[in-house]
């Protein structure tokens, strides 16, 4: 077994779209879950390198921006117990006309305050929380 230093974290850049109302996007894997867009960030690649190519390998969806700094950073327990890191980029994309794969069976935007009832990824309630205080602001 490897011994993981209590400083890694898996960091993956993920994209938050949201639509005219608010709502986010969300993609469903082969395994049931929704997650956000993107992944893990391969090393000697930039944040908007990873996000450009994970959203090519997920959807077949070439995003039409990026933003140039994240909106949020933190950090989680992921699903094999292991501490990882999401860096939450906003982002645009131009169509909904995604190509199916295991890491994207389906694309569909959920209001923040009505996620409790589908199968979600842990860094999920995590954000829901975050935007849930930048509407107070």
């Amino acid at each position: 077994m490897t011994t993981i230093p209590e400083s890694f974290y898996r960091v993956s850049v993920k994209v938050l779209i949201q639509n005219e109302a608010g709502h986010f996007l969300l993609i469903r894997e082969a395994n049931g879950m929704w997650d956000l867009p993107g992944g893990g960030l391969d090393h000697d690649e930039t944040a908007e390198e990873g996000i450009r190519r994970e959203m090519q390998e997920e959807m077949g969806i070439e995003p039409s921006f990026i933003a140039l700094h994240p909106r949020y950073f933190f950090t989680f327990i992921n699903p094999k117990g292991l501490p990882a890191a999401n860096v939450i980029y906003e982002a645009k994309i131009i169509h909904h006309h995604f190509t199916p794969s295991p890491e994207c069976e389906a694309m569909q935007y959920f209001d923040p305050r009505e996620i409790e009832g589908i199968t979600v990824y842990p860094n999920i309630p995590v954000l829901v929380e975050l935007l849930k205080k930048d509407e107070h602001r």
